[in-house]
Parts: C-alpha cells; structure tokens; sequence
C-alpha cells in the first residue's frame, strides 16, 4: 500500500534527485538504492515520489520487509507488491503464471494450484517476467522499503533484478536504513555487489539543515488539535528541538509535538515516543502493546484473536491509535505503526511477563488457524514462550514451505535455528540435522552441508539409533567427496563405520550404506572391492525392486570401466544407463549426462562433450537443481568447453552468472573459470578478483585449478612473470596436498613455460634462473605422469595417454615446444636447432588440432609461424601466421593478434633472417614513439589503426624488453639509448 503524500520539507533537492534517476517524464528502465538513518524521510520522499510517478502515468506497487515479524518469510516484500500488480495489471499476471506457473508461489489465491516446489532460480524468473510484462502496460515504479530486514531469498532476488534490470519501462527501488547496518550485517555483504552493478543508482538522504527543522516546528505547532495544557512552542524551544532532533524529522515532529503537548522533553526520544503512546486511550494503549510483540505490521483478524476485543472495541481503539498518528492502516486489513521506531519502543517498553503472555497468545491463535500467520511466526512466538516443541515443529513447516518457493537459504535458517531450540540429547536433532543439511546441499553451500552432518555425527545423543547413525555418516560421506576440506579425508572411515553399524537384512537403510561405501571405494581406488560391493548392492536393489538405485549403482561403476581405460565399454555402459532412465526427469540423467560429457571429452570430442554438459546443465536446471554439484559443473565445464572449442560468447554466456543465489565457493569456480576468455582476449583482471578466488582455496582444488591458468596467462601478458610463477608454486603445492598427482600441472606447466619463453630476453639473471628451476620441478611431475613406465591404472604410458586423455598428450606436446622456445630465446646452453623447433611446434598443433581446441591450435601456429621463419621457410611462417590470425581476429584474442603483428613486422623488417629475441620489432618501435609522446594506449591504437588491447599488449611487451616499471620509465630508457628523438 502506498502511503499517503504530504509535503516535503527541506528535500527539494532529494526528490528531483531522485525524479531525475528515476526520469519519470521519460520513463525507462532503472535502478535507485536509497538510504538513510531511522526516521530521516525515506518513506516520506517515496511517498512523494509516488503520488508525482502516479500524476504522470505510471503505475506504483510497495512491498515492505519487516523486522521481527515475518523477518524469515521468503519473499515477503515479493509477495505484498504482487498482490499490488495484480490489481494493476491482472491481464499481465495472467500471461506470466502461463508461461512461468513459478510465479503462484507468491500469489495466494494462486499457491494451492501450484507445482509443490520451485527453483530459486524460476521463482526469479518469473518475478522478473511480471514486472517487465507490467512496465509493458504502463511504466511501473516499485518501491522495496527497509531491505535491512529483507529475508536471503528477498536480498537475492533485489539483487537479480537491480543486475539485469529491465526492457519495458520499470523502475526498481530500494530502501535500508544505514544507521542499522554493521560490519557483519546480512545487507553488508550484498550492497557491495549493488555498488559494482553498472546503471543503479545510488542516493543518501543526509539530516536536514535546521531552517528546515524550525519549519516542521512550525509545522507540527500549526496542525496540532488544541489540547489541555497545550502551549506554543517559545524560540528558545524550538532551538533546542533542532538541537536535540539532529536534522532528523522524524524526531523533530515527535519532539515538537510533545512541546506542543505541554509534555516535557527531558529524557531520551523514546521517552517522547512513549509519550506519545500514553496519550492513547486504555484500551488503544493495550492494542499497540499487542502489536509492538507481532512486529510493525500485523493482520487484523489475527490481531483481533490475541486482543480478545470485540470487532467494534478493536476499531474504536485502532481509531484513537491512528488519529494520534501512532498506527496506519494497510490493505489487506492489516495495521502498521507510522514508523518503526514507535513499535521498537513500545516493544523495549513491555514487561517480561507480559512479552510471555503475549508471545503464548500469538502461538496459540497462530497454531489454532495457521491461515492467520506463517509457520515461521508460530516458530517465533512459540519459542519465545517457552514451547519449544511447537516451535521446532513450526520451524521445520516454514523450511518446507520456503524450500517450495526456492527459499533453500531461509529454509536453513529455519532448521538451524530448530536446532538451537532442541536439546542436545534430543532424538529430533538427527532428523533436522538431515534437513538442514539437505536445505544447504540445495543452496549450494556443500561446506555446510557437511558441517551440520559432522556436529551430530561427533555429538550423538543418547538414544541415537544405528540406523540413523549409519544414514547420516553414509550422507556425510557423500557430501564431504564433493570438497576438498580436511575432514573431507575421513569419509572412508564413515562409510567403513556405517557398514558395521547398518542392521543387516533387505532394507532401503542398508542398500543406502552399501552404495555410498561403494562410492568411497571406488574413489579410493580399491576397485576389486568396489567390483564385489556391487553386486551384493545390486542383488539387494532387486530383491526391494528399486530400479533407480540399480541405476545409481551402475553409475557408480562407471568409474571403474573408466580407469581401465576402456573408453569404448565405458561408452556401451553410459548409453545404456541413458536408456535405462529414458525421458524422464531424474536427478540420476544429470550426473550421468555429466560422465558422458567426461568420457567424449577425455576422447577429443569435444562437441559431443559440450552437447552432454548442455543436456545435464538444462536438465538440472528442470529439476530445480542449477547449484547441486552435477548441475553446477554441467554448466562450468561446459563453458570452459566452449572456450576450448572456440565459442568464447558461448563461454562468457554459460560462465557469466548473474544468478544471486549462486553460493561459495562455487561463484568463485565460475568468475575464475570465466578469467580464460578475459585472460585470452587481453582484458583486465583485477589484483582484488584473483585475491577474492584464492580465498576458497581450501575448499577445493578444483577451484584451484580454474583460477591458477588463467592468473599466469594474465600475469605474463602484464610483464610480471615473477607473480606467475609465484600463484603456480602456490597452486602446485596445495593441490599435491590435497589430490596427490594431477594431471593439470601438464598444462600448468606449458603455461609457465611460454610466458617464461615470451619474457626470457627482458628477465634478469635471478628471475631466469627461478623460472629454469620451477619448470624444471614440474616437468619431474609431468613426467612422472605422462613419461614414465605404466605403473597402474592412473600412470599410463605416452602412448595410452595420446588415446585416452588427448588433452594431458596435447598440452605435453605444447611444454615440450614451449621449453625449446625458453632455451632458444633466454641463450642458456646450446641453442635448439631451428628443425627441432619446427617439428616440435608441428607436433603441437597436431595434437591440439586433434584435440579441438581453437585457441591453443592458432597459439601453436603462431609459434610454429616463427620457428619456419628462423628456419628460413618464408613462405610457410606466412602461411601458418595466417591460419592463427584468422583464429585470433575471430576470437578477439589481443595477446596473440599482437604477437603475429611483431612477427609480421619482423618478416616485413628482416625478410627472413631471425632478428634477436631482445630487439624491438618495428611495430613496437612505432608504439614506442608514440609513447614517448606521451600518447594513451586508445590514441596509440587510432594513429596505428589497430585496437586498444593490441596496443595495451606492445606497450606491456616494449616495458619488458627495456626492463622499465612504467611508460614514463621506457621513455626516458629509449631517449637514452637513442631509439626514439
């Protein structure tokens, strides 16, 4: 409900702020965060913004988040201005629950014709949907007040729409009191995010001058109803009112209207505000006090059960309350205190006995007809008189209820808070320790996931079954694979304990166990067990005639098909699984769409790969599972596929999450993943973006793997080998911690080799030396994997790896090349012959030719482009220079364009004689001189006609080559040595 417009005192310059960001005469699509102390006119302005938005056609809905009562409602706010555009625009309503029927979630006339669960994600959609099918019909202004008390699911979803914004004419805004806010507040965290979205808004409503505080004064002495005692306000008063009011209005018409009063203004603004309250008559006195326990806002029949007043006792008190400007009226009939600091006085105000039988009345109207309420008030009231049992019970309704709108966050809120109320001996504590695990597995939080199952597992209580025991040690073990945390290691010993403990005999409790056991052997790589373990688990899914576990079953064994390296069983076996499972939407497709994708790609097929992960991603996205780990690494691996097809807009679009409900460390996996394409096309990285990544280090090597290439291409590009090689002695040391071998240090290393070999003319002696020796260590490790004598089924010979893991064969070839390019370009030893770089640079982009990967085929030719030229083959540099040109030019990869134009120019300059690797080429001479200049590297590029990340790329390689820090410093380097006048 909109609340009615009066006149604004000393915020002309606010509200055509705001009308401005909003342009309300040129309606569009944007998004304004306002913020403000307590009482300092937030609403007001709006309110005023509302009634000129309304004048001049558009349409306004308000949702409101409130603190206390209903604080842990998914979607509240949502769900008030929904209800709000469905009077506005019910023929949009209509179109969007068709098309997206997530959105009757939060309609309740809609919710019981609704699907029983959703995705945060289509819940989001939908809402998006709606607002833009409205702002169709008419431009829309939505206001959110007081996002402080928003709800995870509320925050996130505000986050969303301010990200994607909007194409019809809508205009989203928010409001939080900033005087609320502290350090480890949950708003904290999300207005940084809101303050690096391009296009919102940002506006602070600062206290008012105090001519503008004498003249609500004014104000408030001129409009107040004569009352016994009252007196007019001396100039003397109303200097200490501004004094005391600190340029908040608020406080300044309470204030006032207490000197008005003939009330002292001694003591505290409580103390005013309480005042206040107590000019109310008896029974209204009684009726606020009621309302304060259930929160700013509250229902009016519900408020009509705990009073016990009759329906013309509760309107007669409710009047007086609001005819003293103490409550407003809402719609639906509900009534709300005119501003939240007189419900938070009143509620400090109210005795302990009477919070008790208060909070007991609220709990039993609410648990007498749950309509008046959500099951997260009855959690709240009941516990806080005392019953905890109704209020673990309520708390475990409202995690289901929010957990079927796609509220996982508020659902785990729910159940650890259930937990918090439950005694430690509590048999209920294993049942919700499951929930709350479930409920952060579904929000993507693995870490606590596994913690809460690791808490009960190491605290049982006494009357702990062995059945619930070996569940929840088979559950926790499930999970704790899917990380690389410490206690990540133990979860052999949990499925080892569960097997000892399950009762034997046929039940779905025992067939549980025995999968997961199965699973840890055969991560473990005790596969002959794993072999015998499956078939006691498969006779005994048959005997329960459980289809989807005999699949689950056959899932996991895939692995052991996999390690022998049988690739074409492994395929027979996966399609099968697929056939077996059909159409329908199993949870089982996903992860098995996921090995397929895992198989083709071992295979060097990588458009089949990419096809599977698509087919997983989508699927889990149907089953409301985006963030589960198949799901999520359907979609993760899936771009980093397309990168190495060469479909970057594919990667970015796939890699780009603008989904707030993303949680860490998987957000992390995604933006560092998404470094490839940025890293490749020469784009900047920000020290704080790579910093912000490594901080979920510990989580997951994997993690580690998707940040570490992307950091030393980036590194290198800028000049600064000494950080690459640092973030790759880091990543290298962490993840023999954590996995033991790993076949990305081939790549890792090949990675370190080339910029190594790029830099060596420019590097001193020491930094050489580092970088001979840190390659020298990870080629032992290479070899160990790619070389050596095939020690077991992880240790395959060259030959075996050039048939089951093209990707390890074709980056080996590339560190090969890579180091005869090193001891070329550095002068350490005896210089390769030009034949062996040419045939090693072949064999390199033969192997990425057959493994598929655009980028690092085109890289190779580049470097295959300037072998032949040192070779004295003309003719064919040029013609491998082109086949890599044509590549970068569509890729957009700045780094390797200006890598073929040195080499162009050094063709152009020296025919094809080899120029030294130290020498500036012609093309880095011009940029040189126009550096010298003083030219920006946007005006270096349109004097040379090339682009901005080209130029930026030469003026990184000219910086190198003199060993300057700075622009400035290579100016004066080449005026010194004469290259430039």
């Amino acid at each position: 409900m909109t609340p009615p417009a009066r006149e604004l005192v000393g915020r002309d310059a606010d509200l055509a702020r705001v009308a401005e960001i909003l342009h309300l005469d040129d309606p569009g699509g944007v998004g304004v965060v306002v913020s403000g102390d307590a009482g300092i006119g937030k609403s007001s302005l709006l309110a005023r913004v509302s009634a000129d938005a309304e004048s001049a056609g558009w349409s306004v809905a308000w949702g409101h988040c409130v603190g206390q009562s209903g604080s842990g409602v998914a979607y509240l706010p949502f769900t008030e201005l929904l209800l709000r555009i469905e009077l506005l625009a019910p023929e949009a309503v209509e179109q969007v629950v068709s098309t997206r029927p997530a959105l009757a979630v939060l309609l309740p006339g809609r919710r019981e014709a609704a699907s029983p669960t959703h995705s945060a994600g289509q819940v989001a959609e939908a809402v998006h949907a709606l607002l833009t099918a409205a702002g169709r019909i008419a431009p829309l202004l939505v206001i959110i007040e007081d996002a402080h008390w928003a709800d995870p699911s509320s925050r996130d979803l505000m986050t969303l729409l301010l990200t994607r914004g909007f194409a019809s004419p809508v205009a989203l805004v928010v409001t939080y009191r900033s005087d609320d806010l502290h350090r480890r507040h949950p708003l904290h965290e999300t207005l940084a995010i809101w303050a690096r979205i391009a296009g919102v808004e940002r506006h602070d409503l600062q206290p008012l001058a105090d001519s503008a505080i004498r003249d609500i004064v004014t104000d408030v002495q001129g409009g107040t109803p004569a009352q016994p005692g009252a007196s007019a306000i001396s100039d003397r008063t109303v200097g200490e009112i501004a004094r005391r009011a600190e340029g908040n209005p608020f406080f300044a018409e309470e204030l006032a209207a207490s000197a008005v009063s003939g009330r002292p203004m001694t003591g505290g603004l409580g103390r005013v505000l309480g005042a206040r309250v107590e000019q109310l008559d008896p029974a209204a006195q009684q009726v606020v006090r009621t309302m304060a326990i259930a929160g700013r806002t509250v229902g009016h029949e519900l408020l009509q059960r705990v009073t016990g007043l009759s329906e013309s006792e509760l309107e007669a008190a409710l009047a007086n309350a609001i005819e003293h400007h103490v409550v407003e009226a809402r719609w639906p009939p509900a009534y709300a205190f005119r501003h939240a600091l007189l419900g938070e006085t009143i509620t400090d105000d109210l005795l302990p006995g009477e919070r008790l039988r208060l909070h007991r009345a609220y709990a039993g109207a609410l648990a007498d007809d749950p309509t008046l309420g959500p099951a997260s008030e009855l959690a709240r009231h009941a516990a806080a008189s005392g019953d905890l049992a109704t209020a673990v019970a309520a708390a475990r309704g409202a995690a289901r209820a929010d957990l079927a709108v796609g509220g996982p966050v508020n659902a785990l809120q729910h159940l650890e808070q259930a937990l918090g109320w439950l005694r430690e001996d509590a048999e209920e504590r294993d049942e919700v320790s499951l929930e709350a695990s479930d409920a952060a597995l579904t929000a993507g939080d693995v870490v606590r996931s596994v913690q809460l199952l690791r808490d009960r597992i190491e605290h049982p209580g006494p009357g702990q079954t062995a059945v619930m025991r070996a569940r929840l040690l088979a559950t926790c073990a499930n999970r704790g694979r899917l990380i690389d945390l410490a206690f990540a290691e133990t979860a052999p010993q949990m499925t080892q304990e569960a097997m000892t403990i399950v009762p034997a005999g046929d039940s779905p409790d025992r067939l549980f166990v025995l999968i997961a056991h199965m699973q840890q052997l055969v991560d473990t790589r005790h596969y002959t067990e794993a072999a015998d373990l499956g078939e006691e688990a498969t006779a005994l899914a048959e005997r329960l005639d459980l289809p989807n576990a005999l699949t689950e079953i056959r899932a996991v064994m895939s692995r052991v098909i996999e390690v022998h390296d049988d690739l074409d069983a492994l395929e027979r076996h996966i399609d099968g699984l697929l056939a077996d499972l059909g159409a329908r939407p199993d949870p089982l497709r996903v992860r098995i769409h996921h090995q397929a994708a895992t198989m083709h790609h071992r295979r060097g097929r990588l458009g089949q790969a990419l096809e599977s992960y698509d087919r997983g991603a989508a699927l889990a996205s149907q089953l409301h599972m985006d963030w589960a780990p198949f799901g999520l690494e359907s979609r993760l691996v899936g771009g980093l596929t397309a990168y190495e097809i060469g479909d970057w807009d594919g990667a970015r679009r796939r890699l780009h999450v603008t989904d707030p409900y993303l949680q860490q460390p998987g957000r992390s996996y995604f933006e560092a993943a998404l470094m490839n394409v940025r890293a490749g096309r020469g784009e900047p990285i920000g020290e704080d973006e790579i910093t912000a990544v490594r901080e979920w280090w510990h989580v997951d090597g994997f993690g580690i793997v998707q940040l570490v290439m992307p950091a030393v291409e980036h590194y290198g590009h800028s000049g600064d080998l000494a950080r690459a090689l640092d973030i790759a002695e880091d990543a290298v040391g962490q993840l023999e911690r954590t996995w033991g071998r790993f076949h990305a240090i081939v790549r890792l290393a090949a990675l370190v080799a080339g910029q190594a070999a790029t830099r060596a003319p420019a590097l001193d002696a020491t930094l050489l030396r580092r970088a001979r020796a840190d390659l020298e260590t990870m080629v032992d490790k290479v070899d160990a994997i790619v070389a050596g004598p095939a020690r077991g089924l992880f240790e395959p010979t060259t030959e075996a790896i050039e048939e089951t893991n093209t990707e390890t064969w074709a980056w080996d070839a590339r560190l090969r090349a890579e180091l005869l390019r090193l001891q070329w370009r550095s002068g350490h030893g005896a210089p390769p012959t030009a034949e062996a770089m040419v045939a090693a640079w072949q064999e390199s982009v033969a192997a990425f030719d057959r493994y598929g990967h655009a980028y690092e085929t085109a890289r190779s030719r580049a470097r295959l482009a300037a072998a032949l030229k040192a070779a004295g083959d003309g003719a064919g540099s040029r013609r491998e220079a082109d086949l890599a040109r044509e590549v970068a030019t569509r890729l957009g990869a700045a780094p390797l364009l200006a890598e073929l134009d040195d080499l162009a120019a050094a063709t152009a300059a020296n025919g094809t004689t080899g120029a030294g690797p130290d020498a500036l080429t012609p093309r880095e001479q011009e940029v040189l001189e126009l550096v010298a200049r003083g030219l920006s590297n946007g005006q270096v590029g349109q004097q040379l006609f090339i682009s901005t990340k080209t130029a930026s790329v030469h003026v990184s390689r000219i910086l190198a080559k003199l060993g300057a820090a700075s622009r400035t410093e290579a100016a004066a380097i080449a005026r010194d040595r004469g290259l430039v006048p």
